[in-house]
C-alpha cells in the first residue's frame, strides 16, 4: 500500500499535516496519539471514532498493540470526563 492510499484511509479529523507526516508509521502514530488524547482526558472522540484509530493502526501495523491499550484505557470514558 502506498502513502497515499492510506491518508485516503485516515479517519477524518485525524490532525494530518503534510508538512511533518510523510509514512505510514506516522500516520498510524496519529491515530495513536488520537487515543492517547482520549485516554488522557485531554479530548473526548466518540467510540465509533476511536475504533476506527484503532482499526487503522491495526491494518497498517504500526502501534497496534499501544492503540489497543489506549483505546481499553480510554474505553469508559464520558464526553463530560474530557477537558475539551
Amino acid at each position: 500500500m502506498t502513502f497515499e492510499q492510506a491518508l485516503n484511509q485516515l479517519p477524518s479529523g485525524t490532525g494530518f499535516d503534510s508538512f511533518s507526516h510523510k509514512t505510514i508509521e506516522d500516520l498510524c502514530w496519529l491515530c495513536l496519539h488520537e487515543l492517547d488524547l482520549h485516554a488522557e482526558q485531554e479530548f473526548w472522540h466518540p467510540v465509533a471514532l476511536r475504533r476506527k484509530y484503532l482499526a487503522f493502526c491495526q491494518k497498517h501495523g504500526h502501534y497496534a498493540d499501544e492503540a489497543q491499550q489506549q483505546f481499553k484505557l480510554g474505553a469508559g470514558l464520558k464526553k463530560a470526563d474530557a477537558y475539551i
